[in-house]
């Protein structure tokens, strides 16, 4: 049976999505509203989205292909709103079929922009290279700002046929395109893909996520989720689901207002260890995420040969030299300056940030993992085999255990094959050693055994050291404090992440940043609800 979250919507088959939806609109008024909000979302998301190249330009140059049925409709109507913010903008339309062939909603889309694109029918037997021909000829020697792909939707079964899978093979060859987006999946994807798809920088998942995309996400782009309102006070979706999508509405409980006669400790007590004297440098930016996550006091146990050094950069947290052993790696006789402190003080603990991975950090860890009830948080050097096959140990009434692999470290810790990514899994991984799983990818999941829950928000301005550390900071900060589900606090951390890295890479793109510039935006996530 499938449950139901506030916070994260479910992804469904193509066949499950197409048959709800089908449920939902029940006759063309229904499609129509559907339709427009899907493509003012999209037009919406690409802008954003385009920003991470360059600031949009007002002449801005759109190409689109059109299918007949309605993902084509949902590309023309974004071509619509497009041009409603951007009147100078060059569009052209590439239509896949007659007009008198199209779907009734889609004729009508088409109807909405006639004599403010160019559009053109796309002959039957036309070649791929007379279709590289073409696309020469509407570029004009400019390069495309964006493509959207509107061919094929989630009806479509079996490998494109031609004339479409000629277009889809030249305009995967045109390299004149700055950004290509599908409209919901990328054309000739399905739950049977073929090899011949478009090849997507963003795939735009209207209304429904689809478990097509969320199965093999990387080869498609990074995945926005358009919510159209489709699961809002809805019991009658599909139950076949174990996999769900996470929403920006998570972060609402954290953008109201605090109570007024409130104290810190309300708001919990965050410990984080780490650090070492050879890699200080990712236990501070955890500790800077952490007094940055909304907690109430966050303790810093650092080497220390580094302790004073990096107290003067994060004053707000207090800060606990810890002996440290010859290699410059905390001692694991010193335990009890951890331990006697725990006692109505911590509310979580996260331990691994810089640590680095010898037998003494590993002895650190496995004590915190046996000794810590509160929540433990396990990050970088935490994340062993050693360490983590403590946590079946733990009394059922103690604090979850959380671990924040990256791929590689979660293959090392789980055995699992290299190819063996898929959610069962996960979700046996989690059962097997009573976690709770952060699973990084360009696609982040959260499991907890039952359930998967999949972020979409962030990218590739992540892709650099020390995000992983600035992650574990704010998540740790989630889990000290508030009484929401573990789950849904985790997700708070992920989101708070991700959202933070899109309106950094927006403002300065993906290339010439610092990791925590990150945290210079958190504000602008929770006084925002821009996605």
């Amino acid at each position: 049976m499938m449950k139901a979250f506030s916070f994260a919507h479910p992804i469904l088959t193509s066949s499950s999505a197409k048959s709800y939806e089908s449920s939902l609109l029940e006759d063309e008024a229904d499609e129509w509203k559907a339709i427009s909000a899907a493509g003012a979302g999209m037009a919406k998301a690409l802008l954003l989205d385009y920003s991470e190249i360059r600031p949009v330009p007002d002449n801005i140059r759109v190409l689109a292909l059109i299918g007949k049925g309605h993902n084509g409709g949902d590309a023309l109507i974004a071509c619509h709103e497009l041009l409603a913010v951007y009147p100078r903008a060059k569009i052209s339309v590439l239509l896949a079929s007659n007009k008198d062939a199209m779907r009734p909603l889609t004729k009508r889309a088409l109807d909405q922009v006639e004599g403010r694109v160019e559009a053109q029918t796309i002959p039957n037997d036309a070649s791929k290279n007379a279709l590289l021909e073409l696309l020469q000829e509407r570029a004009g020697g400019e390069a495309f700002d964006i493509c959207i792909d509107g061919l094929l939707g989630m009806s479509s079964s079996g490998a494109p046929r031609a004339p479409i899978s000629d277009l889809i093979s030249a305009i995967n060859e045109f390299e004149a395109i700055d950004l290509r987006a599908a409209v919901d999946l990328p054309s000739g994807v399905n739950d049977a893909t073929s090899d011949l798809f478009f090849r997507a920088d963003f795939c735009y998942c209207t209304g429904i996520p689809k478990h097509s995309v969320f199965h093999s996400h990387v080869p498609y782009g990074r995945v926005r989720y358009l919510d159209l309102g489709f699961f809002e006070g809805n019991s009658s979706a599909p139950a076949e689901t174990q996999a769900y999508v996470l929403t920006s509405s998570t972060l609402d409980s954290l953008r109201r207002l605090r109570p007024a006669s409130v104290d810190k400790r309300k708001f919990g007590h965050l410990y984080v260890v780490g650090g070492s004297a050879f890699m200080p440098g990712a236990l501070l930016m955890s500790v800077q995420a952490a007094v940055r996550s909304g907690v109430g006091l966050v303790t810093a146990f650092a080497p220390a040969s580094v302790a004073a050094t990096l107290a003067a950069q994060v004053p707000e947290a207090m800060w606990i030299a810890w002996p440290e052993t010859s290699n410059g790696t905390l001692d694991p006789r010193a335990m009890p300056l951890l331990l006697d402190r725990l006692e109505n003080r911590a509310t979580a603990v996260l331990c691994g940030p810089g640590m680095g991975q010898d037998r003494n950090t590993e002895l650190v860890a496995q004590n915190i993992v046996r000794n810590v009830e509160q929540p433990v948080l396990l990050d970088a050097d935490a994340l062993r085999p050693k360490i983590i096959e403590q946590a079946p140990r733990r009394k059922a009434e103690w604090g979850p255990v959380v671990v924040t692999p990256h791929v590689g470290e979660y293959r090392r810790m789980s055995k699992a094959s290299s190819s063996d990514l898929s959610n069962k899994t996960l979700c046996d991984f989690c059962k097997t050693y009573r976690l709770t799983t952060i699973l990084k990818a360009p696609l982040t999941r959260i499991c907890d055994g039952e359930s998967v829950f999949y972020n979409t928000y962030g990218g590739p301005v992540l892709s650099r050291g020390g995000s992983g550390d600035i992650l574990a900071g704010l998540v740790g900060g989630m889990l000290a404090h508030g009484s929401l589900p573990v789950v849904e606090r985790i997700a708070n951390g992920i989101l708070l992440h991700g959202l933070a890295a899109q309106y950094l890479a927006r403002d300065s793109g993906q290339v010439t940043v610092q990791t925590t510039q990150i945290l210079d935006y958190l504000p602008q996530v929770l006084r925002s609800r821009i996605d």
